[in-house]
């Protein structure tokens, strides 16, 4: 007869065997990979899921803490797992390996990662068409009224110029904006509704938030104030935007959130149907009252229509830090 203790024994044996058996496996059939890639967790998440389905696999999802997301493929006898993982607002880890299947499958996920990167150079379809935006509302005057509190940001860097967008949040010339937007600067010139150019000083940056303040001498009759703005918002909502895009001062665009907040490395964004073009990071974002409700964050990559919005909540807490 084999003593309880023996038996224990033998099963803990037993168990490191198989423990180490199946970690052969996965070295023989896993191939992990890991790489961080630069865009939003949304973004790849379409990116990665869209590939696999191309290839014939079947994906299921499932949602993990501080906003990453399991994605399960399978296709026959090949199965595996890719968790995606967000290190920024605009950057996510994808971790991946194999749990069974025919073979090695590095080749199949060299392939994968030359459709990312081949995405991200443009030189694949982006993302599937927009349905068309219909029965938007007329710009309410409202926002129009806050035009002339919106201004153009510009730098001249050492590989190219830049121009993103800002507004006036108080009389005294303070002026809000992203973070990415001035990122390595001391200085930007701030180019007002009348066309006046002032020199600009970054006086504060948050990369976390990525939001940023930036200071012009002068005192401003129109601003807009965060303190009156509206945090809460609803799925359909229209809202509207007020920027820089495209080198152009005071251009508006109309949109709606099509979905809830999402949180990406522990901060709250908002996704929304809307035109976003380089140079719309920084802009304010209003309801129909026109109530700053928001900032331009960034758009979803290779299209002009899905952006994100840093919410007014965010808003008011990196001012609060001041």
């Amino acid at each position: 007869m084999i003593s309880a203790r023996k038996h224990r024994a033998c099963l803990w044996l037993f168990g490191c065997l198989i423990f180490c058996l199946c970690s052969s496996m996965a070295v023989v059939y896993g191939e992990p990979y890991r790489q961080a890639y630069p865009m939003p967790i949304a973004e790849l998440d379409q990116v990665v899921t869209d590939w696999f389905k191309l290839q014939g696999f079947h994906v299921d999802r499932r949602p993990l803490e501080m906003g990453g997301i399991e994605l399960f493929c399978r296709k026959g006898d090949e199965s595996g797992c890719i968790v995606l993982s967000p290190r920024s607002a605009l950057a996510t880890q994808l971790r991946t390996t194999w749990a069974w299947g025919k073979g090695s499958n590095v080749s199949m996920l060299k392939e994968l990662n030359l459709h990312i990167q081949a995405y991200l150079n443009g030189e694949t379809q982006k993302t599937p068409p927009q349905p068309p935006k219909t029965g938007g509302p007329m710009v309410p005057p409202q926002v129009l009224s806050q035009i002339e509190s919106v201004v153009c940001l510009k730098a001249a860097l050492s590989e190219a110029d830049t121009q993103f967008s800002g507004f006036i949040v108080d009389p005294h010339g303070l002026i809000l904006t992203t973070a990415h937007g001035v990122k390595g600067l001391e200085e930007v010139t701030v180019v007002l509704y009348d066309g006046r150019q002032l020199k600009g000083t970054v006086i504060k940056i948050d990369h976390h938030r990525d939001l940023a303040f930036v200071d012009v001498d002068g005192t401003f009759s129109s601003y807009i104030s965060v303190a009156d703005g509206r945090n809460l918002l609803g799925i359909g909502e229209w809202l509207f935007t007020v920027g820089c895009p495209i080198d152009l001062r005071g251009t508006v665009y109309g949109g709606m959130v099509n979905g809830p907040p999402r949180r990406v490395h522990d901060q709250l964004l908002w996704q929304v149907d809307m035109e976003i073009h380089p140079g719309s990071s920084g802009s304010p974002v209003f309801d129909v009252e026109g109530n700053l409700v928001a900032v331009v964050k960034g758009r979803f990559r290779g299209t002009d229509t899905v952006g994100f919005l840093i919410p007014l909540e965010t808003i008011v807490l990196f001012a609060r830090d001041m």
